[in-house]
């Protein structure tokens, strides 16, 4: 009978998350965030830092996360999550090591939303394994976490930063990325692409011997780039004309 109700009970929860539309899904280091049209959001897969907002190990059924239905944007980090919701404000599940939840706290990990600050602008945010970066709706950007690579484009490098701190002074950025290998990247409303972090096959400085960048550094003198994403030691860009680069490691 046990068996009956549980096989009921899942059959059920996939003729609910069926039955409406995935406006996104997105992948972390093994788990799965999708967000309905409705703005509520269920996940699966892997889901011991509380990723997944429960404390089991794994999740092989899509679960809701959470009641709530104001839910905008969504960006999985290796073993966290991340959300904006329509109000702006940044939360945040899973593992918070080296402060990559950007809580205010050294606690290893959270299985429950937490407000990242007080902002209520926040507009995209950019997780990697151990620190995040977010972009305001004021074009600053935010960093938080792991900075031993100067990966929240900060000096001196630390072990960790618990709350948000401001990359640089300026104000015209509109587009964050972050890879796996302690690298963050950003476009600025000029077309023009910026990178620092670790410098791993000289994803940032071409050509160069420099281990780390520790701000906002120019990568080539193109003015045209419009998004990328960033991986271990290379990065993929798409330029205005629709035509895709790669630099960096093979």
């Amino acid at each position: 009978m046990k068996k009956i109700l549980l096989l009921k009970f899942f059959l059920l929860s996939s003729l609910i998350v069926s039955a409406q539309c995935f406006e996104t899904l997105n992948f972390g280091g093994g788990h799965t965030i999708g967000k309905l049209n409705t703005g509520i959001l269920w996940g699966w897969g892997y889901g011991a830092g509380g990723q997944l907002l429960t404390a089991n190990q794994t999740e092989p059924n899509p679960i809701q996360l959470g009641t709530e239905s104001d839910w905008d944007i969504v960006r999985n980090g290796v073993e966290n999550t991340f959300a904006i919701k329509n109000n702006g404000t940044l939360w945040g599940c899973g593992s918070n090591q080296f402060g990559s939840l950007g809580v205010n706290s050294s606690t290893q990990f959270f299985s429950n939303f937490q407000q990242i600050s007080t902002s209520n602008n926040w507009v995209k945010v950019a997780p990697s394994r151990f620190f995040t970066i977010g972009l305001k709706s004021d074009s600053t950007i935010w960093a938080w976490g792991q900075n031993d690579n100067y990966q929240l484009g900060n000096s001196p490098a630390t072990p960790e930063q618990l709350v948000p701190i401001q990359v640089g002074t300026n104000t015209d950025w509109v587009e964050i990325a972050t890879g796996t290998s302690r690298t963050a990247f950003a476009i600025k409303s000029d077309g023009t692409i910026w990178g620092w972090g670790k410098n791993s096959s000289s994803i940032i400085v071409f050509g160069s011997g420099t281990a780390s960048v520790a701000t906002p550094t120019q990568v080539g003198t193109d003015t045209d780039w419009l998004t990328m994403s960033v991986g271990g030691s290379h990065i993929l860009a798409q330029k205005q004309d629709s035509t895709l680069w790669s630099w960096g490691g093979d």
